[in-house]
């Protein structure tokens, strides 16, 4: 049997909205972001998108790579905001002080999830 948490351990309805918005926020921004590259509009650069070994040889290897990436990123954001949006929903006010790590965490993990996935992708 577990313990049943009072309505003082609980985000007021207020805060709870104002949290859930700015980690929100934060992941369509970064959704916003990776879009161009997910629909092929980014030319071959230095600066803006996935930079691996050797990708900038082919334009057609930037291209598939970064437009893969880009939709593997969005999928993964995705899958953070949903666990961002539990986390909140469902956690007490002891959660608030963990949630910029656990954002920070996901995100790290997504970028490194993705990364790794393109470079197994990549011809040798």
């Amino acid at each position: 049997m577990g313990v049943r948490r009072g309505t003082a351990d609980r985000i007021s309805g207020g805060a709870m909205r104002r949290l859930m918005l700015n980690y929100l926020s934060l992941y369509a921004v970064l959704a916003c972001a990776a879009l161009p590259l997910a629909l092929g509009w980014v030319p071959p650069n230095r600066w803006y998108g996935f930079r691996l070994p050797g990708i900038l040889v082919s334009p057609a290897h930037w291209y598939e790579i970064n437009a893969l990436g880009g939709k593997f990123f969005v999928m993964g954001l995705l899958i953070c905001a949903a666990i961002n949006v539990l986390l909140i929903w469902k956690g007490g006010r002891q959660i608030a002080g963990y949630l910029p790590w656990i954002n920070s965490a996901l995100i790290f993990v997504n970028f490194w999830l993705v990364t790794t996935e393109l470079l197994n992708r990549l011809p040798l």
